[in-house]
């Protein structure tokens, strides 16, 4: 599980390897509008193959994953090489970024990609975790989009018990490397419980400090830290915060509040 002591990584975005170069129309023949989902968790899931790609101390910085990969070989390229046997990372996720994202009327797209993403989970790929953890949420372990975490009575109630712990696992994976989105979802769930309040407000604080510090996220999870400097300026005294710093915390709710407003209209 991760804890505040493990999520001390640099957050400053770095310079990594360029994608390849691919044109709108071609992009637009693949994919149609598909990838201008409103869908949080789609859009999050593309955010964080951008950023791993970005990362030259990512575990995967040389895998060839993503969209404008799937665009310059073309599609029939990674379904190949998936239905000879290669299960390498940028197969597996590139073929689930078909299933989920391609013009293409493809039954039963939504349980394929998952399985696919699951296999990448499995193999280290730290955006897989995010995607299946999310759907995990989404599908079994929240009563609406408005809830942020899974509630406990209703995951002992409903024997999702392993469910939960996988779904947990999976986020502190992809946290621990550092991806902000990761780490605001295990700060919230950690703080529901009095029990780790104390580790949850601390990893918030840290979700917090990795989305101002990396432009990577800017304008991309606002709403996630108004609620984690929400929760920090009501109960920040639990971990010692002193009035200066719950102030700026207030500040950064004002400021960030008005951002995602302007965004909305």
């Amino acid at each position: 599980m991760m804890t505040a002591a493990s999520v001390s990584a640099s957050t400053d975005a770095p310079s990594g390897k360029p994608f390849p170069e691919v044109t709108f129309d071609r992009v637009s023949e693949i994919f149609g509008h598909n990838l201008d989902t409103s869908e949080e968790r789609l859009q999050t899931l593309l955010l964080a193959i951008g950023m791993d790609h970005t990362t030259p101390t990512s575990p995967h910085f040389q895998e060839e994953v993503g969209i404008p990969f799937i665009v310059h070989y073309g599609p029939n390229h990674w379904v190949n090489r998936l239905t000879s046997g290669d299960m390498s990372v940028g197969v597996l996720v590139n073929n689930a970024l078909l299933l989920l994202f391609a013009e293409a009327d493809i039954p039963n797209r939504e349980q394929a990609a998952f399985d696919l993403m699951k296999m990448a989970s499995d193999k280290g790929y730290w955006p897989a975790d995010y995607f299946v953890a999310e759907t995990n949420l989404l599908n079994h372990l929240v009563r609406g989009p408005e809830v942020a975490i899974p509630l406990a009575p209703t995951i002992e109630a409903s024997g999702l018990k392993q469910v939960a712990r996988d779904t947990m696992d999976a986020f502190s994976r992809c946290a621990e490397i550092g991806f902000a989105p990761c780490r605001y979802r295990i700060g919230f769930w950690l703080s529901n419980s009095q029990k780790t309040l104390q580790d949850g407000l601390k990893v918030l604080q840290a979700a917090i400090d990795v989305n101002l510090k990396d432009t990577r996220y800017e304008d991309k999870l606002d709403g996630a830290l108004v609620a984690a400097a929400q929760e920090l300026a009501e109960r920040g005294g639990a971990i010692g915060l002193d009035s200066d710093t719950v102030d700026q915390y207030r500040k950064l709710i004002d400021q960030y509040s008005r951002s995602a407003s302007r965004l909305v209209n």
